[in-house]
């Protein structure tokens, strides 16, 4: 707390200084002021919590002082220190707020209490404000939550429009005559995964940072909103209600920002002009049939328009199909790896000769695959991922090579011990609570397995003790959110399981040779 004396008279700024126990108080500064013109600038600096101010002065007197103070520093608690009993003085005081009207020459009984009083009534407003401005601040992280999942169900059909309605218009500017309507999706699962890998595979984060994105674009000019999906087929969602035909022009401004900071751009698909609110869920339906409908061998554009009919999609599915699965089944069963590999091949040329490849068919595709190898390998765990180049396009060369060495894994009989796959399975749990308060007995209690052989078969798997496995995490989300986010540091300790800001900057200093803040600032 702050105090600030105006007084042209020397003696008396003196005198105030000298009867108050400030230390008492724990006043961290005091400052003087000659006028009321000196006061507005040391105001506008420091902002004193409380002021004590003669009623005459040179140049801008105590009136004046307090009208200003009264527009600008509403919360500033005044104390007026007058040698006139003048009700033209006093009533300023009274009109302007002021907490106590002293006399000079001044009782030192009477300051220190009119100083004691402001003092404790500026702490307990200021401890009003604190609580104010923190359920401002849960108010505004649980409104995005709150939205995100209403305008989920919206588009789900779970939802009423008609009771939404009244505030779509007033919190996120929807048309009250809004008669049209386009959905937009992306889902970062079936994307490149390069945004995901920024973020160290956190697709809670990456959501956030990217519906904070699209809003930059769509929620400014108000022709619709941005929301994470609480459905299946998507991360993101943009509804938009207005400048509808612009749709695909703001997708593409969307898609330019996320190159600008990230250097990658994302697959999004979009519906066609839909009834507003009846076709909400046709609109989302569409979206998400454009981005999985996507032809992944098409170089050119990001933007997937919704098609009600796609030409040779249908066949070119079944003519790859035809006989692959069969014929790598029986390369299996033959347990000649070099055969395999030759199927691969083969099923990776046909492939690369389709006009079209969608999403969906390479999908169905792979699970096929998983299905033939997993009746060879029963205990191994196969996953095939789609595989993108360097511009984020679907790449068959290194499908194939992702196959081919799968492949050589199952046959050199790569299936992980149990130990490793417990030890996998607290690197999982561990990703996902990493904010939680996480200690050794309770990663034992949830794998039911002794403190003592979780510390041990942790180390002899992954080569490093558990709780340092754990701080790197957290460091490592840490740093995501101090590069990507503008969050308070108090904030990001607490996302990254760290109560006592203080100590989580000592260990992220520990692991960095950094404090947060000079990290952030680097």
């Amino acid at each position: 707390m702050k105090v600030l004396i105006v007084d042209d008279e020397k003696h008396v700024r003196e005198a105030i200084r000298y009867f108050v126990p400030w230390e008492k108080h724990q006043i961290a500064g005091i400052f003087e002021a000659t006028n009321g013109q000196e006061a507005m600038l040391i105001m506008q600096e420091e902002q004193p919590a409380v002021v004590f101010t003669d009623m005459r002065m040179p140049l801008m007197d105590g009136a004046e002082l307090l009208e200003w103070l009264h527009g600008n520093y509403p919360g500033t608690k005044t104390i007026v220190i007058s040698g006139y009993q003048d009700f033209n003085y006093v009533k300023p005081a009274i009109v302007y707020g002021g907490t106590d009207y002293l006399l000079k020459p001044l009782n030192s009984r009477q300051l220190i209490a009119a100083a004691e009083h402001a003092f404790k009534l500026w702490r307990e407003e200021e401890a009003e404000r604190q609580q104010t401005c923190s359920r401002n601040i849960q108010l505004n992280v649980l409104r995005p939550l709150y939205w995100d999942k209403m305008l989920s169900d919206l588009v789900a059909g779970h939802a009423s429009f008609k009771e939404l309605k009244p505030a779509l218009h007033e919190e996120l500017g929807m048309p009250e005559q809004a008669a049209v309507c386009r959905a937009a999706v992306i889902s970062l699962q079936h994307s490149d995964g390069r945004l995901l890998q920024r973020f160290h595979g956190d697709v809670g984060l990456t959501s956030f940072v990217l519906a904070n994105v699209c809003n930059e674009v769509i929620a400014a000019e108000q022709s619709g909103y941005a929301f994470r999906s609480w459905q299946a087929g998507a991360d993101i969602v943009m509804l938009f209600w207005a400048d509808v035909p612009e749709a695909e022009a703001q997708l593409q401004r969307i898609n330019e920002s996320v190159r600008a900071v990230y250097g990658v751009q994302m697959d999004i698909g979009l519906s066609g002009v839909c009834s507003f609110p009846e076709g909400l869920q046709s609109a989302f339906r569409q979206a998400r049939e454009g981005l999985s409908e996507r032809n992944l061998l098409q170089r050119e554009g990001r933007i997937h328009l919704y098609r009600e009919q796609r030409e040779g999609s249908g066949s070119a599915k079944d003519y790859v199909l035809e006989g692959l699965p069969e014929k790598l089944g029986l390369a299996v069963l033959s347990g000649d790896p070099e055969r395999m590999q030759q199927v691969i091949g083969e099923w990776g040329e046909r492939l690369g000769g389709l006009p079209v490849l969608t999403e969906s068919s390479l999908m169905h595709q792979q699970e096929q695959i998983c299905a033939v190898l997993q009746r060879w390998c029963p205990e191994a765990e196969i996953v095939i991922e789609s595989c993108y180049d360097a511009e984020g396009l679907f790449s068959i060369r290194s499908w194939q090579n992702q196959l081919k060495a799968l492949l050589q894994r199952l046959s050199r009989g790569g299936s992980s011990t149990p130990d490793s796959r417990l030890v996998q399975e607290i690197r999982e749990y561990l990703e996902v609570n990493y904010a939680s308060d996480m200690t050794l007995q309770h990663i034992a209690e949830r794998f039911f397995i002794s403190r003592e052989n979780v510390s041990r078969k942790f180390k002899q798997i992954s080569g490093g003790n558990l709780s340092d496995y754990l701080t790197a995490l957290r460091i490592g989300k840490a740093k995501t959110l101090l590069r990507n986010t503008s969050l308070r540091l108090s904030q990001i300790s607490g996302l990254v399981g760290y109560e006592d800001e203080k100590y989580f900057s000592r260990v992220f200093k520990k692991a960095t040779g950094l404090t947060p803040r000079e990290y952030r600032k680097q």
